[in-house]
């Protein structure tokens, strides 16, 4: 006699009936694959190169949200639309999204009865390979790396794992809080040179190679962490998400799908406007108002980064979307997150090696309509990648990569147990 494993509580404690042995977990198909995550990776991936952009812009005066202060009217007009619609946006459903990934692996392994103490080994493994990831990536060439902190944040986020759901929501609320505090700090805080006197704030052009990783890898220290406790929320969140299957099973979820999008969306552009329309130097905010605007544009990104997921479930339920009825623009953003970790690294090769100071050096020129342009155009040339790639039916090289130092370790009998 067996039982059904646990869903609502994967890998809860055991009944005591007799289960049987776990077969090997196989990875998912591409074709079997849900369309709604992988859709709405793809276009969290141009969200957050667009939010990038401005990072590469580099030898001049930055005010708040870090946009150069000695811009044009275009350029004004652009920081706005990103603060009010994209910057801590985009990556809170990114984090969203990763949480649900943790989700489903945890799903699959407790439907193949695979023993919890082989499933929190996996799911290390997993966080502690994208640490590596953002660690390398973060040397050699991006400061802004969010793959290591992610990894730091779902190390946490095993711990949350056989939780129950009203721990996981308390914890995610009261973690929300921290990190809207925390983010709106970093991001208020270039206004405090006006209070020590400190002169413009300059971001500086550093054109030697090695003196520029020494500098990033001495930030990550600081950084991986506090993007950590900025992630975990929305980690734990989808975590949540996952239980439910509100993203692979969106038509069984379309009234919650549709007030989160409704509503989320809401409460993140009007939360957005003091930020938005400071940034666009339309307003020129105290210092308490710009630490309170900052804060509010972090609290209120995660209800839009919640929202925006929630927008492609309700999407793909509404018009009953399968893949065999997704259109060339969904097969072409799926694709791209179906290899989201490649899209995103090369995002930073196309990012960093023509714009950094130390590399081609174009981002000392542009201004921030450009280098947003710029981000487009990027994104596309990873949708062109990507797109080439699944036509080939081969992964991207950086999941490859992942799969095979994750699963690295053979098992008994000489055959290594395939990824899921």
């Amino acid at each position: 006699m067996t039982t059904t494993p646990p869903s609502s509580l994967p890998h809860a404690a055991p009944v005591p009936l007799p289960a049987p042995a776990h077969a090997p977990v196989v990875p998912v198909p591409v074709e079997r694959r849900a369309v709604a995550p992988d859709v709405a990776r793809g276009l969290a991936l141009l969200g957050i190169a667009i939010a990038n952009a401005v990072v590469h812009l580099s030898g001049g005066v930055v005010g708040l949200g870090m946009r150069p202060v000695d811009s044009s009217g275009l350029d004004r007009a652009v920081d706005g639309v990103v603060s009010l619609l994209i910057d801590r946006r985009t990556m809170p459903m990114f984090a969203l999204l990763y949480g649900y990934g943790i989700g489903v692996v945890v799903r699959r392994r407790a439907a193949a009865w695979v023993p919890w103490p082989a499933c929190r080994a996996d799911l290390l493994r997993r966080a502690a390979v994208l640490v590596a990831f953002g660690a390398v990536h973060l040397v050699l060439l991006f400061e802004g790396d969010i793959l290591g902190a992610y990894g730091l944040a779902g190390l946490v986020a095993v711990l949350f794992v056989r939780a129950s759901d009203r721990t996981l929501l308390v914890t995610t609320a009261l973690l929300l809080a921290v990190s809207g505090l925390l983010g709106g700090a970093l991001g208020g805080a270039v206004v405090l040179k006006d209070v020590f006197e400190m002169g413009a704030l300059t971001v500086p052009s550093v054109e030697s190679p090695l003196f520029a990783m020494g500098l990033r890898a001495m930030s990550g220290f600081v950084g991986a962490p506090l993007g950590a406790v900025i992630a975990l929320p929305l980690v734990l969140l989808g975590l949540w998400a996952a239980r439910r299957e509100i993203l692979e099973r969106p038509a069984d979820h379309v009234r919650l799908l549709r007030r989160t999008a409704v509503v989320g969306l809401t409460v993140s552009v009007l939360g957005a406007v003091p930020f938005a329309t400071a940034v666009a130097r339309l307003r020129d905010p105290s210092v308490l108002d710009a630490f309170g605007s900052a804060m509010l544009h972090e609290l209120t990104g995660a209800a839009g980064g919640v929202a925006f997921a929630a927008l492609v479930g309700w999407a793909v339920a509404a018009r009953g979307t399968t893949l065999a009825t997704l259109g060339p623009v969904g097969r072409a953003l799926r694709a791209v997150g179906t290899r989201s970790l490649t899209c995103y690294l090369l995002q930073s090769v196309l990012f960093v090696l023509p714009l950094a100071p130390w590399a081609g050096g174009l981002g000392v020129h542009l201004g921030s309509a450009q280098v947003v342009a710029w981000a487009v155009g990027v994104w596309l040339v990873t949708v062109a990648v990507a797109v080439t790639l699944e036509a080939a039916g081969r992964r991207g090289p950086a999941e490859s990569l992942y799969r095979r130092l994750v699963y690295r370790r053979t098992p008994a009998g000489g055959v290594t147990q395939p990824p899921a």
